[in-house]
């Protein structure tokens, strides 16, 4: 591992894009200016509220490092080759500088793991009958299969959970793949790609560790020019309870019944059934428990491994396109106790659930999740072939400005990724979106899938149980200056017909920005600047991603 001097590196570290568009100052000298020329040579939004986010800046020479695999990184993070990757990572000053592709998955001849190898860490699931990953998995979906695992009566609402030596096993080999892939970053890390051909592969980086016995919060990072890509669990699981449901009206009727009775007359003999999912564990980044987070100029994809090579299994009703075999998580997911996070200049790619920002709908006031949690800015970011959770939302406070959503509903497009609801409110959010481009290749008016809705009145009961008072838990939208196909959009009115759709929704609040009385606007938070949405696609386009930072 080369260790680099401080003087050569730093203008790299605080090189920005230059950014030529029309802008428009939102701070309290509000101006138009045209023809202008910035420079983003730090954090802005949310990451710097508290001050400047610099990473590693205060390095000294011995902690600057230029990696070039998997050993490397090791030590660069945690400051010894020979840490165990659960090991609490250093927080010492440093700059990790990446030099070409680093797999994550690397053995120490450099060659990448299967799953045979981490299968073979649980000797005591390794028999006659599961000695390879074919036959473990065809095995698992019989064992598994929804269409006989649920003829079992229901516990609280839901098929059972899996049992049996299967998926124990299952969830050993999990284990094994998670020991080996998953990075944790320490405070006062500044992580930059060098060119435009640095990339970390198949592992995840993870940014603090909530707990309520033993947290580890970490502050102060920046990771940029970074192609990061296939997060691939290979060992997802089957949750036959996930998004399962039944309709309450046809329970009693026919061979429907929420109890086994008989081999016909059981949950599974209900036409309505519906649910099931199976589950990855691996984001690209995890930001967990971390504020003053500077994510800049990276791409985020599935790769080669893409999901349309993962259709479902199991025969019907559990093969809908939801169904298929989940070996991705997020791609940026911020949850628990993370916040103040800016991402900037961004290409996400090619994937499903793309940025999960809050993963449960229950505060935890013990962890700090909940209202004043997830604090996130996106700006000048390029969603491409995404699906969903363009964020989703939950608790945070958002601010989505100058950003460029490239999304399909066609079937033509390859790799499919098909969009759902694209950003969502969920419990007790509060987003604020402008000027943002949004281009969506379908045959039918897609526009109501812009904005999605979840968010119930039953856990807005919930939230302010947990002690926080009724605004801080109510769900809150804005949105301005938006186009759709290159029309004018008016999202608040979509966002407000969404918040209706269903009786257990808890009422939407359109923000008035002029008011005094307005619960929040990222201005009270921040100073930014808005381009004319007229010239964000084309910017976009030209900044976001790698090679992109002026050296």
């Amino acid at each position: 591992m080369k260790k680099t001097y401080l003087s050569l590196l730093l203008p790299l570290i605080l090189a920005g894009c230059t950014l030529e568009d029309d802008t428009t100052d939102t701070g309290d000298d509000a101006t138009t200016v045209e023809d202008t020329t910035s420079v983003i040579t730090s954090a802005d939004g949310w990451a710097a509220v508290d001050g400047s986010v610099t990473g590693g800046a205060d390095a000294d020479e011995d902690h600057i490092y230029t990696v070039t695999s998997r050993s490397e990184l090791i030590e660069a993070l945690y400051g010894d080759a020979d840490a165990s990757l659960n090991d609490t990572p250093s927080d010492e000053a440093k700059i990790i500088y990446i030099n070409g592709s680093i797999d994550l998955t690397a053995d120490d001849e450099g060659n990448s793991r299967d799953e045979e190898s981490f299968m073979a860490e649980c000797s005591e699931y390794i028999g006659d009958n599961y000695t390879d990953y074919e036959t473990f998995y065809t095995a698992y979906e019989a064992e598994y299969d929804p269409n006989v695992w649920n003829n079992q009566s229901l516990v609280d609402g839901d098929p059972p959970e899996l049992t049996g030596e299967l998926e124990e096993a299952r969830s050993c080999y999990q284990q094994a793949q998670a020991a080996y892939i998953k990075f944790r970053v320490g405070s006062n890390t500044s992580i930059i790609g060098i060119g435009d051909s640095a990339e970390i592969k198949y592992g995840n980086l993870v940014l603090g560790k909530s707990s309520t016995t033993s947290p580890e919060a970490v502050s102060n990072i920046i990771i940029r020019n970074v192609t990061f890509t296939d997060a691939f669990d290979m060992f997802p699981a089957w949750d036959p309870g996930d998004s399962f449901s039944i309709s309450s009206s046809e329970v009693g009727t026919g061979n429907c019944s929420e109890e086994y009775e008989s081999d016909t007359v059981n949950p599974n003999g209900c036409e309505t059934i519906k649910g099931g999912r199976w589950n990855s564990e691996y984001d690209l980044i995890s930001v967990d428990n971390a504020t003053a987070v500077w994510i800049d100029h990276n791409e985020f994809s599935d790769g080669e491994r893409t999901d349309d090579n993962y259709p479902p299994v199991f025969d019907e009703p559990y093969n809908a396109k939801e169904q298929k075999v989940q070996h991705h998580d997020g791609l940026v997911d911020i949850t628990n106790s993370a916040t103040k996070v800016t991402l900037s200049y961004n290409k996400f790619e090619n994937h499903d659930k793309t940025n999960l920002l809050g993963g449960s709908d229950t505060a935890k006031p013990d962890i700090d999740y909940g209202p004043g949690a997830i604090d996130v800015t996106f700006h000048n970011n390029y969603w491409s072939n995404t699906g969903q959770r363009l964020p989703r939302v939950r608790f945070g406070r958002v601010h989505l400005y100058n950003n460029y959503y490239d999304l399909n509903t066609s079937s033509d497009v390859s790799p499919y990724y098909p969009m759902g609801d694209a950003i969502i409110l969920g419990t007790a959010s509060k987003i604020f979106a402008e000027n943002n481009v949004f281009e969506i290749n379908s045959s039918s008016d897609a526009s109501s899938k812009i904005i999605g809705y979840s968010s119930k009145e039953s856990n807005k009961t919930k939230c302010v149980s947990k002690g926080y008072n009724e605004d801080e838990c109510g769900t809150y939208f804005y949105a301005s200056g938006n186009t759709l196909d290159g029309d004018s959009i008016d999202l608040n009115t979509i966002a407000s017909t969404n918040s209706t759709s269903s009786s257990s929704s808890t009422e939407l609040t359109i923000i008035d920005p002029d008011s005094g009385d307005a619960f929040w606007t990222p201005q009270a938070s921040y100073d930014y600047e808005l381009q004319s949405v007229d010239t964000v696609k084309q910017h976009v386009i030209n900044n976001a991603g790698v090679g992109k930072i002026e050296e």
